[in-house]
Order: structure tokens, then C-alpha cells, then sequence
């Protein structure tokens, strides 16, 4: 069977909403990999099907890749996997999307431009909602402006049930709060302290949050697409509910978190390995609902004049979609974005982000078609 898109980290929360909004949307997917009972949700999909991938083995994730026949692979595993998979789909000739590399990835990742250039290959880094929404929003408002000089971006999300539930990759979360993040500060990169306080602030649909300046790719990112535009100042502002960060903190100091191996009755172990396996079996409560902000506000100048342009995605738990609560616009997104790239809306060959290549318009509109919606200045624009 011939697939449209191949699906990497499919196992995963994020891999498993992406694709089954690809099924949903009437393509085929191949599922890969390393635990084929948590896709049992999407082999019931007649368009689906399963293969073990470990990608840490590039040369055979290289060649299910090029058997696959689909010529679009979405990469939604752990972010440490990132460059293994774009050079499995450079050797198998592959187009290539992921949910972003948060900084030191992402560095590493735009080195890989020339060798996609050479194989007039697209490989579109931070596809989901941040980076990825956020993105694509941020440029819709730097389009409207003659210089930018500052750009605040972040999420917050809050629910219903004040019960802890893991809100997105336990690996990713860690590692956010834990690094030093870079900031843009008066035009230049500068590394600040991990998860620095920085002030409450009110988003749409939540209430008031504690915000902590936190890694993200966005801050590279923001530079390179919107530097030539004057902007000087960026910081990444994430928001977590009180009895959420409350756990997720203690998680890290009592150093389940960490990724040092140690040994239990002779078994090598990581403890951040134990914490994502028991994490993922605390079921969400029958009534639980999540909303999330993802928010971006621009500062620049438009006719000689000072602006201000805020804008926010707004996404809610969906009917059907219960068990992913607010993460469906992450997997959501990405599968968006692979759609666009497989009808040639996405046609830059190389390393690229979402602000670039990502048409505001049709993405906006797809976003709606999932109850995902975009504001303007609190005016619904999608």
C-alpha cells in the first residue's frame, strides 16, 4: 500500500491527534512507532496502517521511509530525535515537518539547509500551536507593519477540574523549565536564568496566571524572519495553572525528571523515562475540559504611528477529541501544515519556519474547520 504521509513518534499523544486528523481528512497514514497498542484508536482506520520504527536507527527508518511511497514525513517524536529524522528523510528523499526543536535543536537543525536545498526538500520546523500557530499569527501582524521592535509570545491554559493531568510531553516540559533560555534583548541573543517570574498577566479565556520566561524557538526564529524589520526585544512567556506547575515543579526537584541513567537491580534507568510511562496512565476525569491561549503581541510602527497588534488562538476540549483536551491544535496544526506542503501551498525548498512559508489565510481557515479560532485585537478573524 502506497501512503500519503508517514507519521513519526505516531505512539505518542501529539503523533496519535495528528494522525488521526489526517485519516479524518481522507489520507492514508503509516503509523511508525515503538508500541503498537497505543494506535489501536487509528487501526481501525482502513487507511492505516503500523510499522516498529526506532529512530535512532536512521538507515532503516530511512528505508521503511522510502517503501512507504508517500513523499511527506511528520515527525512528531521527542524533539532529541529530530535530527535522525531529517537525515533519514534526506537519504530516503523525503519532505519533512516537526513540532519544533525549542533553541539548541533548532540551531542545529537550520545547518541541515544546504543539504535540503540539494535535494529540493522542504523541512518545516515548529509546526504545532507554539511554535507553529504562534508563528504563523506573528506574521500575520508583522505583515501589517513598517518596523517591529518587540514581540511578547507565550501560552496559557487552564481546567475545569483543578486535577493534576500531564499537559503535554513530560520531556518537553522538563526541559523548558530546567534550561537557561536565550532571549532577544536590544537586537542581541542573551541567556537568562530557567523559569525567571516574569509577572501575572490576564489571557483570553483564562484567568489571571503566573508567566515564567522559558526556552523556546520562536526567539531564533522571530530574529531571522523579522529581524530586517527592526526587532530588537523577544521573550517566551509560558502560563500553567497553580495546581498544575505545582506538580510539575516538585516532579523536578524531587529529580524524577532527570535523564542521568541509574541502576535498579541491575537495570539501567532513566528517571525522566519511569516519570513519562507512569504519567501517561493518569486517565482524564469523565467531565474534564481545557482551554488554552496561545497569545502573541506585537510592538512596531505603521505610517510613522505607534502599534500595538495582540493576537490569540483560542482552542477548548472538542467533542470526540476529549482524551487530547487542548493539545488537539498541536497535532492539529502540524497536520494542517503537511496538508498545505502536499498541495503545494508550501513551496520553499530548504530549512524554513511557519512565519515564512505558512499562508495566514488557508491556515487560519483550516483552523476554524476544527473550532480552533484566531482573534485580532479580540475580533475573531478565522
Amino acid at each position: 500500500m502506497k501512503f500519503d504521509f508517514v507519521v513519526l513518534g505516531a505512539t505518542g499523544e501529539e503523533g496519535n491527534i495528528a494522525s488521526k486528523d489526517l485519516l479524518e481528512s481522507g489520507y492514508s497514514v503509516l503509523l511508525c512507532g515503538r508500541n503498537k497498542s497505543r494506535v489501536k484508536n487509528l487501526l481501525e482506520y482502513k487507511k492505516a496502517k503500523f510499522v516498529y520504527v526506532d529512530l535512532n536507527n536512521v538507515e532503516k527508518t530511512a528505508s521503511i521511509l522510502k517503501k512507504s511511497g508517500a513523499k511527506i514525513a511528520v515527525n512528531c517524536a521527542e524533539l532529541r530525535m529530530n535530527i535522525n529524522a531529517m537525515k533519514a528523510c534526506l537519504i530516503s528523499g523525503l519532505h519533512y515537518l516537526d513540532l519544533g526543536g525549542l533553541q539548541e535543536m533548532t540551531i542545529q537543525q537550520y545547518k541541515l539547509d544546504k543539504d535540503f536545498k540539494k535535494r529540493k526538500l522542504t523541512a518545516l520546523l515548529g509546526c504545532g500551536s507554539t511554535p507553529g500557530i504562534s508563528n504563523v499569527m506573528a506574521a500575520y501582524a508583522v505583515n501589517k507593519m513598517d518596523s517591529v521592535e518587540h514581540i511578547e509570545v507565550g501560552f496559557a491554559w487552564d481546567s475545569n477540574i483543578k486535577k493534576f493531568i500531564l499537559p503535554y510531553s513530560i520531556e518537553s516540559i522538563v526541559h523548558e523549565l530546567t534550561t537557561d533560555p536565550i532571549v532577544l534583548d536590544n537586537g542581541k541573543f542573551k541567556k537568562t536564568k530557567a523559569c525567571t517570574f516574569e509577572g501575572v498577566l490576564k489571557f483570553k479565556g483564562i484567568e489571571k496566571q503566573n508567566t515564567y520566561c522559558i526556552v523556546h524557538s520562536e526567539v531564533f526564529t522571530f530574529k531571522r524572519y523579522f529581524g530586517k524589520k527592526g526587532l530588537k526585544f523577544v521573550h517566551y512567556k509560558a502560563g500553567f495553572p497553580k495546581h498544575s506547575f505545582r506538580v510539575l515543579d516538585m516532579i523536578i526537584k524531587l529529580g524524577f525528571g532527570s535523564k542521568e541513567p541509574i541502576k535498579i537491580n541491575g537495570i539501567s534507568l532513566r528517571p525522566i523515562d519511569f516519570t513519562r510511562e507512569v504519567l501517561k496512565k493518569i486517565n482524564r476525569p469523565r467531565e474534564y475540559k481545557e482551554t488554552e491561549d496561545i497569545w502573541i503581541k506585537v510592538y512596531g510602527k505603521s505610517n510613522g504611528n505607534p502599534r500595538k497588534i495582540e493576537m490569540d488562538c483560542l482552542v477548548k476540549t472538542l467533542n470526540g477529541w476529549e482524551n487530547y483536551g487542548s493539545n488537539i491544535n498541536t497535532g492539529m496544526s502540524i497536520s494542517i501544515m503537511a496538508q498545505m506542503l502536499n498541495k503545494n501551498l508550501i513551496k520553499k525548498y530548504g530549512i524554513t519556519a511557519p512565519e515564512e512559508a505558512v499562508l495566514s489565510a488557508p491556515f487560519f481557515g483550516e483552523l476554524n474547520k476544527r473550532k480552533i479560532f484566531v482573534y485580532e485585537d479580540n475580533k475573531k478573524i478565522n
